[in-house]
């Protein structure tokens, strides 16, 4: 995964964990690219007090991971719903000739429903 994806899906994950000004600070510098300067004058703290802030967090929410792996069974889930849909999806195309007309209908809108949820 895509670091600044794995950092979007940490915060996702953990983000009510942290504290509200660690919280603020990581989406600040990850997901709106501010950078340290500019998050410290915000913040009004040191650049150093940013950037230790940061590392910090990124610490902890990859312990929290570790400890919890609630992004490691999210994609665990995700992977076995798309093979899943993908299945039917073959089972539809060799065996929907069969079915009535509704029915196939029915049927692809599940598998999109798969896919989607």
């Amino acid at each position: 995964m895509k670091d600044v994806a794995r950092r979007a899906f940490l915060l996702d994950f953990y983000g009510p964990l942290l504290t509200e000004k660690q919280r603020d600070i990581y989406e600040w510098y990850y997901q709106q690219d501010l950078s340290l300067g500019e998050i410290s004058q915000v913040a009004q703290v040191s650049r150093n007090a940013v950037y230790d802030l940061v590392s910090r967090t990124d610490e902890k929410l990859e312990r929290y991971e570790k400890a919890l792996g609630l992004i490691a069974a999210y994609e665990k889930q995700e992977a076995a719903r798309e093979e899943l849909a993908n299945g039917f999806e073959g089972w539809l195309a060799a065996n929907g000739g069969s079915l009535e007309a509704a029915a196939r209908e029915a049927l692809a809108a599940l598998i999109g429903r798969l896919r989607e949820a």
